[in-house]
């Protein structure tokens, strides 16, 4: 998942790490369901990436 996003793969391992600790942490314990449970149900989420495609 991580190489199919710019910015995550060229980010070192070690720049990575915590945060991926502190999701798995959130995760696992409910606290990111708690903060976050009004994602769950939607259908739609804009999230900003986009595609541009130029003919130059």
């Amino acid at each position: 998942m991580r190489a199919g996003i710019s910015m995550l793969a060229q980010t070192s391992d070690e720049v990575i790490r915590p945060g991926l600790a502190r999701l798995s942490d959130d995760l696992s314990s409910g606290r990111w369901h708690q903060r976050h449970a009004d994602l769950l149900d939607r259908e739609v989420l804009d999230v900003g990436y986009r595609l541009l495609v130029a003919d130059l």
